[in-house]
Order: structure tokens, then sequence, then C-alpha cells
């Protein structure tokens, strides 16, 4: 196992940082357990950062967390990716075009504040915090679409979602691209341009989901 780099991040997102990295890169494999002990023993950190650690990649999907059974790696296939997007793009770019009529100004401007404080993680790749904003950014349009049942949907996609996601914050190309496609999602809010929202909310989550069906089948012939 990797040395754990400490630095002003919390302990529980680094050991997060390692198990994530592990499990992306086959080292940890589906239905493989992950013990308290057994991790405390291997990264010499006490039970309770690791136990946190283990919340937060349960809620990002990588992990499932049985009762008497422990954590253990979950399972995610190129098939599962492809039915997920399939759904997710139609939903959520509908839920952008609802969004131009109710969205406001200061919505927008959070919206600009996020992607910059993407761009400023970025520089350090943590997948933690550009997982949790690229959450945030998507849901300031999917909450204005105001169309209850449409979020609700989409929620329910994003729980399954998040694993995946984080393959497009491994790679400061796709990064950067991220961040390019949200201040373009953005300008299209700017000038309440509902056709061209939709268009871009579109083509984000396809280029999402393209690149993240790209490093799956580079780990699987790796």
């Amino acid at each position: 196992m990797k040395d754990i780099n400490i630095d002003n991040t919390p302990l529980s997102e680094k050991i997060a940082e390692t198990l994530r990295d592990y499990i992306m890169k086959g080292n940890l494999k589906p239905g493989e357990r992950l013990t308290e002990p057994k991790l405390s023993a291997m990264l010499g950190i006490s039970r309770t950062p690791i136990r946190e650690a283990l919340r937060l990649l349960e809620n990002e999907g990588f992990i499932d967390i049985f009762p008497r059974r422990g954590a253990v790696v979950s399972d995610i296939t190129a098939k599962d990716v492809d039915e997920i997007f399939v759904i997710k793009t139609k939903l959520e770019s509908l839920a952008a075009r609802l969004a131009v009529e109710n969205i406001s100004e200061a919505d927008i401007k959070k919206m600009m504040d996020i992607n910059e404080k993407m761009a400023k993680y970025s520089e350090t790749k943590n997948v933690v915090n550009l997982i949790k904003l690229n959450a945030e950014f998507h849901n300031i349009f999917i909450e204005k679409s105001n169309n209850s049942r449409l979020i609700k949907f989409i929620e329910s996609l994003n729980k399954q979602f998040k694993r995946v996601t984080a393959y497009s914050f491994t790679e400061a190309g796709r990064i950067k691209k991220v961040l390019e496609e949200h201040a373009n999602i953005v300008d299209a809010f700017v000038k309440r341009d509902a056709d061209r929202v939709e268009q871009l909310v579109d083509l984000h989550v396809k280029n999402g989901w393209q690149f993240i069906i790209s490093r799956m089948n580079y780990k699987t012939s790796n």
C-alpha cells in the first residue's frame, strides 16, 4: 500500500483517496472485504479515520457496507455506466432547459463561483472535493427545473453515479475540459438560451460518459 501524504487535508479523505485509487486501478477487487482491523494494520492508522473514510467511499458508491459483514468493494460494469448515462443525458438536459425560466442571477453567480473553486482543487486533483463541487454545480440547475418528479429521478440516478464520476477527476486533461464545459453552460444560462443550455448539458454529460467508459476499458486491459 502506498504511503499517505498527510497535509492540511483531513486524514479520512487521504485514506479514502488511497483506497479509491486502489479500487480504480483494480488492486482492490469487487467483492473484496475491507475490514477496519486489516486496513488499520496495513496503513498504520487508528480505526476512527478509517471508519470515516469508508463512509466517504460508501457515499461515492465505491463500497457497500453491510451489517455484520462490513465494507465490501462494490462492482460496476461498462453496461451499468451505459444504462445510467443514457437516462442521465436525457434527464439532465431536460432539467437544464426547464431551469432557464427559473434560474436567478444569484444562482448563476453561484455556479460561476463553484467552477472557480473546482479550478483551484483541480491543481491538486482533490477528487473528493471535485466530486462534491461538481454535484453542487449540476444540482443548482436541476433544482431550478422546479419539477419534483424529474428531480427525484435524477437524484436516484446520481446515487449510482457518484463512483464513476471519480474517473472524470483523475486526469488533468479531462478536468480542464469539465471546467470549460461548465463555463459554456453558465454562459448559455446568462443569455437565457434554452436551446443552447439543453444542447451543452447534453454534450457535457455525453463527454463524461465517453471518457469514463474509455478509462474503464483502459483499466480492464492493463
